[in-house]
């Protein structure tokens, strides 16, 4: 009796031990999730005094409502960006993020629905798009424009991306919010505007890397581009022509072209300071019109206008130039010889996110494999004299 009564006991403690190890580990993990994710109601108190000092050392995950005071944005610069994996204001009362806001650390930033202005060089990294999309402010640097997406669920954006072009559009694809190339360094034809387009929002383009040797396609439905829609470009030289295009280019050196295909100049609003992409391109439009868009606003900046049926008859062939850096394979690096001097390289993964830059560069240069980044990294080579290379290298 006493020994069944034994038996029953270490099966109850065979059954108890394990059940009492699971609760205890989850009690742990809940513990743990309530340090890195965490949710606020900031506006009334300063964000700093919302935050245990536990979750100032482990949080991952913060969600405002509420709003942000300046004071807010200062203490997140401070150091807690560097923690935070994602800052959600969703449900945030803020139609404004300030300029400067919240530096220039690499974050996820999910919009307030209400968003209506981000202000210049106010964050980098992605923002998930939640409302309406935003104006956008000037972008300090080059590398510092937010990369825009929206949620396949977003109720009045829509979303389209291909090879070479990422763009936001409204549902009935009549207005153009946002468009950049997917991967810059092997767009292989023009960044075409899709047919129907009636609008090209403001800020649109603004901020982004021109690459001189392709073209911008409009198309003949468009009827207005909203203000800095082509403000503060970054023009960029490649070595290698795009291929596959709709129309040849324009022949210039250095100079890019824009193609417009509206017989009537859309309303141009305003462009204002920096660097206008007409600064940089040629433009194209239908020979009949190229005397109303010399005289219309924004249009007449471009350097030159000229007939888009002689650029269609162009018989100059743009094939893929070819490398001039010589690229020798080893078991564990790459040995890169380069035909002149190098001002910097930089290393970028395929969805043109740069993680490495590397300058003083030898003419004679090796790299080993175990730096790049799968299915491959694309390395952008920038020459003393002013010219710049693309070439692909695979782990």
């Amino acid at each position: 009796m006493k020994r069944n009564v034994e038996q029953k006991q270490t099966a109850m403690k065979r059954i108890l031990l394990p059940a009492l190890f699971i609760m205890a580990m989850l009690c742990r993990l809940q513990a743990q999730n309530t340090e890195t994710h965490v949710t606020v109601h900031a506006g009334e108190n300063a964000l700093e005094t919302l935050l245990t000092e536990e979750q100032k050392q482990s949080l991952k995950h913060l969600t405002v409502t509420g709003t942000l005071l300046d004071e807010d944005y200062a203490f997140l610069r401070g150091g807690l960006l560097e923690l935070l994996d994602t800052l959600d204001l969703r449900d945030a009362e803020i139609d404004t993020i300030p300029a400067g806001a919240l530096g220039a650390m690499e974050l996820y930033l999910v919009l307030p629905k209400m968003i209506e202005c981000i202000g210049d060089y106010a964050f980098k990294g992605v923002c998930e798009v939640t409302g309406n999309f935003p104006f956008l402010g000037i972008c300090e640097y080059e590398n510092t424009k937010p990369k825009f997406i929206i949620t396949q669920n977003h109720p009045e954006l829509f979303y389209v991306q291909n090879e070479t072009t990422s763009l936001i559009c409204s549902k009935d694809k009549e207005t153009v919010f946002y468009f950049t190339y997917k991967a810059p360094m092997f767009a292989d034809k023009e960044l075409v505007i899709p047919d129907g387009t009636k609008i090209i929002g403001s800020s649109a383009y603004r901020g982004e890397h021109l690459y001189l040797e392709n073209n911008i396609v409009l198309p003949k439905s468009l009827d207005s581009v909203g203000s800095y829609a082509f403000s503060n470009i970054f023009p960029e030289i490649k070595t290698e022509y795009a291929i596959n295009k709709m129309y040849p280019n324009g022949c210039e050196y250095n100079i890019g072209s824009v193609i417009c295909e509206a017989k009537t100049p859309p309303a141009f609003a305003k462009i204002g300071d920096g660097n206008f992409i007409g600064d940089f391109c040629n433009l194209y439009v239908p020979e009949e019109s190229i005397e109303k868009y010399k005289t219309a606003n924004g249009w007449k900046r471009f350097r030159d206008i000229k007939s888009l049926e002689r650029l269609k008859g162009s018989s100059v062939s743009f094939s893929s130039a070819k490398s001039c850096v010589i690229i020798s394979e080893l078991p564990e690096s790459y040995i890169m010889e380069f035909p002149r001097r190098v001002k910097d390289m930089a290393l970028f993964d395929i969805q043109g996110r740069k993680f490495l830059c590397c300058s003083a560069i030898d003419v004679k240069f090796s790299i080993k494999k175990n730096l790049l980044l799968l299915p491959y990294t694309i390395a952008h080579i920038k020459y003393a004299d002013g010219t710049n290379e693309t070439v692909k290298l695979i782990p």
